[in-house]
């Protein structure tokens, strides 16, 4: 069947043939899955001919028609959680604290956060950690080549965060984050294969730290770091640097947070 239908794609011309894929799309008695696999088996045949043209090499149709099945259904399983965590974060604004508070005594408090803008813009990344007094020890900023998704980014800047806390022998804390999906994909990484070389890293570097705990925090508890990522994307900003203490420029927020 497989042989059949990359045969007939040789044979029926390129308009006649993106025509008769797209009338797929519509009909509701091919399964839902195979439908929406469509586009990535088309992408999956402009590579391998590509491939097969420039680089000669031969790509097998089974292993061509398998990776677009399973690539659709990761992806659109990642776009549902997406929605969710966007959904999520409102419903649950009434149970998140709307704003920042202490870690308990002895502990210490990192929020961090990504800013991604799309696929093809630097993202922004930053952290800033503070102790039960609500004193900040340490801020940084930093800028990351572009990611395809928020996800992406997001996991880039807590393996960043975990080596630059790891280099600066803070062992131990709490990391708070507003990305619901990020937190799922650290809790259960099997079940985000697309991801699996980030989360491996993650997870190698935490095993050779002390206790580190991941948290959801609301998008206002954690607007203070947030602020200072968009900084990358939003004006440009593509200067990384590690500071002591707060940054200057949000004094009064970080008085403000530590009452």
């Amino acid at each position: 069947m497989s042989q059949g239908f990359l045969v007939s794609i040789v044979r029926i011309r390129k308009k006649l043939f993106l025509d008769h894929m797209f009338d797929l799309l519509g009909k509701i008695l091919i399964p839902e899955q195979r439908r929406k696999a469509i586009p990535r088996l088309l992408w999956g045949i402009w590579k391998s001919r590509n491939s097969t043209i420039f680089s000669a090499r031969n790509n097998d149709h089974n292993i061509l028609i398998a990776s677009a099945l399973e690539d659709s259904e990761v992806w659109f399983h990642q776009q549902s959680v997406m929605i969710q965590d966007t959904q999520g974060v409102e419903c649950k604004s009434n149970r998140l604290d709307t704003r920042w508070f202490k870690p308990v005594l002895g502990r210490l408090k990192c929020n961090l956060n990504a800013s991604w803008v799309k696929d093809s813009f630097f993202c922004g990344g930053a952290w800033i950690i503070r102790n039960h007094e609500g004193n900040a020890l340490f801020h940084t900023r930093d800028a990351f080549v572009p990611h395809i998704n928020r996800i992406s980014a997001e996991l880039s800047c807590i393996l960043w965060c975990l080596r630059s806390l790891k280099d600066l022998h803070i062992l131990s804390c709490e990391v708070w984050r507003d990305c619901n999906a990020v937190l799922a994909a650290l809790e259960s990484p099997l079940e985000w294969p697309k991801y699996r070389a980030q989360l491996d890293k993650i997870i190698q570097v935490k095993c050779g730290m002390g206790e580190i705990s991941f948290h959801m925090s609301s998008t206002k508890a954690n607007s203070l770091v947030r602020e200072i990522a968009s900084s990358v994307t939003r004006d440009g900003r593509l200067t990384s640097y590690l500071a002591l203490g707060g940054p200057a420029w949000l004094q009064e927020r970080l008085t403000l947070d530590s009452h």
